[in-house]
């Protein structure tokens, strides 16, 4: 890994521990994405590949997890006397 490639994840590590806890484990689902995403970048670079769709599909992911995690809590809360 270069001294970049070592920044950028320094920089997003930091960044990542001002992002909001919308729900449990959105942080850590969050740090994961970023990780693949970083991934996908690298091959990128290495080999001509449809990164967009990727990034896409990754976000998608997040998105998805968040709604169901928002989607549980509010189906809690509406259960509780």
């Amino acid at each position: 890994m270069t001294p970049n490639q070592h920044k950028i994840i320094e920089v997003m590590r930091d960044a990542l521990k001002s992002v909001d806890e919308k729900c449990d484990g959105y942080r850590e689902e969050l740090t994961y994405v970023i990780a693949e995403i970083l991934e996908y970048e690298n091959a990128h670079k290495v080999a001509a590949t449809d990164i967009q769709k990727k990034i896409n599909g990754k976000l998608s992911t997040v998105a998805k997890f968040l709604a169901k995690e928002r989607n549980h809590k509010i189906g809690t809360e509406d259960q509780t006397p």
